[in-house]
């Protein structure tokens, strides 16, 4: 992992913020874990059955969206405190069946830029004291 310097000491804040403001994200029940300059971990804590598809394995919408929202997140902490991070593109590679009591993902910043930044993102699902990696999303974000 790349040694990422903030241009906004109050990064923190504004990753709680992003979580926090964000109405569907409440919904979903995703929270932060833990942040640092270039990356973030989130959760969802339980998968609820609204969570899940019809085989009974979180829905990838559900990934996706946890994986796309952490790394805008992890782009967020090296994010002037003037500009806000909007996902222009993401790609989610399913690697295997949600299937778990909860997720975890984190995101890491790969190339932080003026204008546009890219993160990758790691899903994982978790069932009891065990971790299998569901997921993986690049995500390109822009700075406006």
């Amino acid at each position: 992992m790349e040694s990422w310097t903030p241009v906004n000491p109050d990064f923190e804040a504004r990753v709680h913020e992003i979580f926090d403001d964000a109405q569907f994200i409440q919904h979903m029940g995703f929270v932060i874990r833990e942040c640092g300059p270039g990356w973030v971990e989130s959760a969802l804590p339980k998968i609820e059955d609204f969570h899940k598809q019809q085989d009974g394995f979180a829905h990838a919408a559900v990934i996706g969206a946890l994986a796309d929202h952490s790394a805008g997140a992890s782009a967020g902490t090296l994010a002037p405190g003037d500009k806000q991070v909007l996902t222009i593109e993401y790609k989610l590679n399913l690697l295997r069946p949600g299937l778990g009591d909860a997720l975890r993902c984190r995101a890491e910043v790969i190339k932080a830029g003026k204008t546009i930044t890219v993160s990758e993102a790691s899903v994982y699902a978790v069932q009891e004291y065990a971790e299998k990696l569901i997921a993986k999303a690049t995500v390109t974000l822009a700075l406006v």
